[in-house]
């Protein structure tokens, strides 16, 4: 039987697939940003190479992440609540924006209400 991968290793090749397919980076584009063969890319992804800390470090700049990216469990529902929980976050500042853009516009009808009859009186 050939070397199974690690728990670990198995982590930083997942994390490198699933960030290199969401940015939508081929194969043969990570391997040019990083220095490798395209086959390397291919036969890492299929656990068959198991990369060097060095290759992981290039494979994190070409993918614009921090190594420590690379090495995360990755929670997909963790994920999935963070991004509805950004959603929400978004929707509350673009409620209180629209609040504040009222209340600004109705301070200064006012502002400009009371300063036309104090000019009047002057």
């Amino acid at each position: 039987m050939e070397n199974e991968p690690s728990k670990l290793e198995k982590t930083v090749i997942d994390n490198i697939r699933r960030i290199r397919q969401g940015k939508g980076i081929s194969q043969l584009r990570l391997s040019i940003f990083c220095g490798t063969s395209a086959s390397y890319i291919g036969l890492m992804e299929t656990y068959k190479n198991i990369p060097k800390l060095s290759t992981i470090e290039r494979i994190a700049e070409a993918l614009n992440v921090s190594v420590i990216d690379l090495f995360e469990n990755y929670d997909a529902k963790k994920s999935a609540k963070k991004a509805v929980q950004i959603k929400e976050d978004r929707k509350e500042i673009e409620r209180k924006e629209k609040n504040r853009a009222r209340l600004k516009k109705e301070t200064l009808a006012k502002i400009g209400d009371n300063l036309d009859a104090i000019l009047q009186m002057l």
